[in-house]
């Protein structure tokens, strides 16, 4: 594991886990099966068919996050440059949240894209940037899985289908938040959306320095988004098929 520290004001330890180690194997396991297991209840149990099931969703979300800030300020580490939820990550559990107490495809549209890219690369990749001490490293995983669980989730019990193009304007509406927070760092010396600097863990798609990286990062976005929409097809297109020969 490697800890990195960063910030002009405030020095907060990043941390990261080494992929594919016994304990990342272990993370990754436990947060796949609590995915499986939330999103095929409903299957099994009318309990879980209700519109509080998926309420409570979003309160273990929204729970996460306060005691997430609660431990992060009684342990004298929280600080607006660091605890606020502007990393990608951070404004896609927002747009889950919202998902899951009042469905909105608008939203759904970007929130799929930006969701799905950056919580795969973060579990794949784990940079714990609160640390990995006490609750962090746990809220970090509910953080990241909850993610892919609101996407899924969603295509599964909403019948969310992205539209044609939308890959495109989740990238087009990404440079708005990138825009803004660019700004905030800039006044605040903050590394929201890791626009200031590189993330710290291994990862080959990292490339160059600031502002390179950035420009390898806009470039990674669209690819990954029109990749994600193009194996969705896939998997429509297989499920279609599937349906069409149970019919006959």
């Amino acid at each position: 594991m490697k800890n990195h520290k960063f910030s002009s004001y405030i020095m907060i330890r990043h941390e990261t886990m080494d992929s594919l180690s016994p304990l990342w194997w272990l993370c990754i396991l436990a947060t796949l099966a609590s995915i499986v297991l939330i999103i095929t209840l409903p299957r099994y149990y009318n309990w879980a068919k209700s519109k509080y099931y998926q309420w409570s969703i979003g309160f273990l979300m929204i729970s996460n996050m306060f005691i997430e800030n609660v431990y992060a300020f009684q342990s004298g580490q929280w600080h607006f440059q660091d605890n606020l939820p502007l990393h990608l990550c951070g404004i896609s559990g927002i747009m889950g949240i919202m998902l899951m107490f009042r469905f909105n495809a608008a939203i759904a549209q970007v929130f799929f894209y930006w969701a799905l890219t950056g919580g795969i690369h973060s579990l794949l990749t784990p940079e714990f940037d609160l640390g990995m001490n006490g609750y962090f490293f746990y809220s970090y995983f509910i953080n990241h899985g909850s993610l892919l669980l609101v996407s899924f989730y969603i295509i599964k019990h909403f019948e969310f289908t992205p539209e044609k193009g939308s890959w495109i304007k989740a990238f087009c509406y990404l440079q708005i938040p990138a825009l803004a927070i660019g700004v905030f760092n800039w006044l605040t010396g903050a590394n929201y959306m890791y626009l200031s600097a590189p993330p710290i863990v291994e990862n080959p798609l990292i490339v160059g320095k600031w502002p390179f990286y950035i420009i390898v990062f806009e470039i990674l976005a669209l690819v990954h988004f029109f990749v994600i929409y193009s194996l969705y097809q896939l998997f429509k297109k297989y499920k279609e098929e599937k349906i069409t020969l149970a019919a006959h």
